[in-house]
């Protein structure tokens, strides 16, 4: 490694590097065991419960080298690493990332058929240097009792696996600067609260403390007491079971309008990690996700009053909420454009703005932006996407993923989802199937695999590792280059260990989650539905997202406003 950027920052050891590779390929098999073959997700909710259980034990086994070896102990900062470059490799194995890339790889070519014409409808706009077309590659595939390791299969499977390897680097990398640019805004200036890294800050450097902490103990007991009981009353149904995970509230909502408010699902669900995680929320964000909750199932109620009972859209909240997520989009950079602007004029013009301590020079972050943007715009338009479309269509990810960013670092929301709200829907929503045309609606299921929920997104986990070098003192241009290069190793092996895994078992055997096959399926299946009935622009639900925009706007500035009134009255 090179030399600290200051005294007071310690540098990132090579062990830590080490030791997150050796455990990558073991957190992989626990997580294709859960993810992959069986239906549990350990990287749908921040922080990842494998990445804490390991962390866990490697403090424990850590306490006696403290004692007897201390030369070759971990440090709390070195343990803050691991996490981070573990949380960084473990995502890629997730349910939201290569699981579905891999479906989405070799699903249409395998179930096309005569029934429903999915070759004559989108197969020839199917990039071949993107997919596999090879009837015997995809056979091994799906059936399984087979190996990747032969001269056809591994032909077939490298020039793909390279590519979306190369893509999904360019993407990571976009965020990284991203973050890199807004992180002393952010993290400094701000002072966020960044919930979800105290659990593996109090862990690792507040060990002693945390490990006698009665309260810690006391959650932790309830939490497992329930998890437990209800455990036993899976394998042995006269255990009695503590019923968290479900309380119907229908039965009390019969008559009109409040019935409306069971059209979705309207039960008192209680999981404890995220009661533990809303103790170390702010008060206030926490109260508005209440206030909000009742105001959005309100909106049920008044458009039953209204007769709206009938619009299977209403109210449209898939996209309010893409009008809010663009609307904190928008909030986030405004509030953030002085430093960004003094970011600019520091690259572009001879003003000079401090970048020592930051995770890399200001120059490099915005050059790495521009260039990546261009690599992934170029990359979309190489297999026939359209420059415009191909711009609005990042835009929209890029603005999900700094909201998510934010919110996180604010809220700390301990799992959160987009489904429906990603640019396959906000753009076919906004401008209609019928002018995006055959070719780039194909790409919007090609790019289907990283915009369906977006849980383990890794823009949110590089900030937090930023704020976790500061509160750390890590080196965090070392610990920069080395997620970068953590991430340069993990998609490889994240996608060799899958492919070894289903040629062996066969995705469509019985032997493997049904999600595998769900992933691809409901990409292409929404092609299909684009190109066989194609739509216009969706006036309602354009307006829908003007109302979550401007509302989300609105209640800003208002806040705001009596924050600063109130201020003012205190100084008077």
């Amino acid at each position: 490694m090179a030399q600290d950027q200051s005294p007071k920052y310690i540098s990132l050891s090579w062990r830590c590097f080490v030791i997150a590779l050796i455990l990558l390929p073991f957190n992989y098999r626990w997580q294709i065991e859960c993810e992959a073959l069986r239906y549990t997700f350990p990287t749908l909710m921040a922080p990842f419960y494998n990445v804490i259980f390991d962390l866990l034990i490697l403090v424990l086994l850590n306490l006696p080298l403290k004692r007897f070896a201390p030369k070759y102990a971990l440090t709390g900062s070195e343990f803050l690493g691991l996490y981070v470059l573990m949380s960084m490799s473990v995502l890629f194995m997730s349910y939201d990332m290569f699981l579905p890339l891999v479906s989405i790889i070799a699903h249409a070519f395998w179930f096309a058929s005569p029934e429903n014409e999915w070759m004559p409808l989108f197969g020839r706009f199917l990039p071949n240097w993107l997919t596999i077309s090879d009837k015997e590659t995809l056979r091994h595939f799906y059936q399984g009792e087979s190996t990747l390791y032969t001269v056809r299969h591994i032909q077939q499977w490298l020039k793909p696996a390279l590519w979306w390897c190369a893509f999904t680097f360019v993407l990571v990398f976009v965020m990284h600067c991203m973050n890199v640019i807004f992180r002393k805004q952010w993290v400094q200036l701000e002072r966020l609260a960044y919930p979800i890294v105290q659990l593996p800050y109090q862990i690792t450097n507040n060990t002693s403390k945390f490990f006698r902490s009665k309260p810690m103990w006391i959650g932790f007991g309830i939490a497992a007491a329930i998890s437990l009981l209800n455990g036993f009353h899976i394998l042995y149904p006269i255990v009695p079971q503590i019923p968290n995970k479900g309380i119907n509230l229908r039965p009390f909502f019969t008559e009109k309008p409040f019935s409306a408010l069971t059209r979705d699902s309207f039960s008192i669900i209680v999981y404890p990690f995220a009661v533990g995680l809303g103790f170390i929320m702010p008060l206030d964000l926490l109260l508005s996700c209440v206030i909000f909750f009742f105001f959005y199932k309100a909106q049920y109620v008044f458009g039953s009053i209204a007769g709206l009972d009938n619009v299977p859209a209403f109210p449209y909240r898939y996209e309010q909420n893409i009008g809010a997520y663009a609307g904190v989009s928008v909030l986030a950079l405004w509030h953030t454009r002085r430093h960004i602007i003094a970011v600019l004029r520091s690259v572009f013009t001879k003003a000079k703005l401090n970048d020592a301590d930051e995770p890399m020079r200001y120059r490099t972050a915005v050059i790495g932006v521009v260039v990546g943007a261009i690599f992934l715009v170029g990359f979309s338009m190489k297999g026939g996407m359209s420059l415009w479309v191909a711009v609005l269509f990042f835009a929209a990810h890029f603005a999900i993923a700094i909201t998510l960013t934010r919110i996180r670092a604010e809220l700390g929301f301990p799992i959160h989802s987009t489904t429906f709200i990603g640019p396959h829907h906000s753009l076919t929503s906004a401008i209609g199937t019928r002018r995006l045309g055959g070719r780039n609606l194909t790409w919007f299921a090609l790019y289907f695999w990283f915009n369906r929920d977006n849980r383990s997104h890794p823009m949110p986990h590089q900030l937090e590792a930023f704020k976790l070098a500061e509160r750390g003192n890590i080196n965090s241009k070392h610990l920069s280059w080395v997620m970068l290069a953590t991430v340069t190793i993990s998609m490889p092996v994240c996608l060799w260990m899958l492919l070894d895994t289903f040629f062996k078992l066969g995705v469509d055997s019985g032997r493997v989650g049904g999600q595998i096959n769900s992933f691809g399926g409901r990409g292409y299946r929404f092609l299909q539905l684009w190109l066989t009935n194609p739509t216009e622009p969706d006036i309602p639900a354009i307006t829908a997202m003007t109302v979550g925009l401007f509302f989300t706007i609105f209640f800003t500035i208002y806040i705001v406003f009596n924050i600063s009134f109130s201020y003012f009255n205190i100084i008077i």
